[in-house]
Formats: C-alpha cells, sequence, structure tokens
C-alpha cells in the first residue's frame, strides 16, 4: 500500500482525520508519516513541534503497514454534539444509542469563563458512519 491509498483506507475505516497526518506534519497534536531525507518515518508533533521517531524505514509500503496498524489502535472520537445546555447532550446520547452508537461524553468545564461548561458527545470509531446515515454530517449544538 502507498500513502494515497493508506488515507483513504483509514478514512474508510473510521479514522479521524484529526488523529493522523500523511506526508504533512498538519498543524495540531497528532501522528504523522513523512518521507524524509529518503527515510520514511512516524512521529508524534504537539503544537508544532516534532517528537523522536516512533519508526523508520526506507521502504514506502513498509512504512504505510507500520503506521496503519499504529493508527488503527487509537480511539477515534468523532464530535457530533457541541451544546451549553447538558440535556441537549443527553437527549443526543439517548439518539445514539437507540441506534446502536458507541458514543463517549468528554465535557469542558469551564469554556470561555469559569461555570460555563460546554458538553460535548463523541461517535467512536466506525459508528460515525451510523451517526452521518441516521442524523447527517452536521454538528448538533445548541452552544
Amino acid at each position: 500500500m502507498n500513502t494515497q491509498q493508506l488515507e483513504q483506507r483509514l478514512l474508510a475505516e473510521g479514522c479521524s482525520p484529526n488523529n493522523f497526518s500523511i506526508r504533512s506534519t498538519g498543524c495540531g497534536d497528532l501522528f504523522c508519516l513523512d518521507e524524509r531525507n529518503g527515510k520514511w518515518t512516524v512521529f508524534y508533533t504537539e503544537r508544532g513541534i516534532d517528537s523522536e521517531p516512533i519508526f523508520e524505514c526506507t521502504s514506502e509500503e513498509e512504512a504505510c503497514d507500520f503506521y496503519y496498524d499504529y493508527i488503527k489502535k487509537i480511539d477515534h472520537w468523532h464530535l457530533v454534539g457541541f451544546f451549553a445546555e447538558e440535556s441537549s447532550a443527553i437527549k443526543l446520547q439517548k439518539q445514539l444509542a437507540s441506534i446502536g452508537v458507541n458514543f463517549i461524553r468528554n465535557d469542558i468545564p469551564a469554556y470561555k469563563h469559569e461555570d460555563d461548561p460546554r458538553f460535548r458527545v463523541f461517535a467512536v470509531g466506525e459508528d460515525i458512519f451510523k451517526v452521518r446515515e441516521s442524523i447527517g454530517t452536521a454538528i448538533q449544538e445548541d452552544a
């Protein structure tokens, strides 16, 4: 597999593009696969600072195989709800549960200031496809 095939495969299998970057370091906190000085390198970048390589080799196919396995082991959360009211998050959770979606709640206790919480709901992995089929592609929100 090459890098183009790798990216298509990861996205088709429900991996979040917020977790990985292929052939560029991106600008977030993510795992990267890039060719540098004739070597394929897998590393983590955080706030634009690259960590030491996790893996290096000269074969694109070998690097893609390693990267695929590595990225597939990560929990891939897809934001599907962002709310100011907890009741809205609970309503979405019930809707997701009714269609068999594995979801995670991960709230922000102080969004813009103290006592300003936000309630976030994420679909996990390939369950994002169930959400898109049933609810649509837009993030549900009241905030």
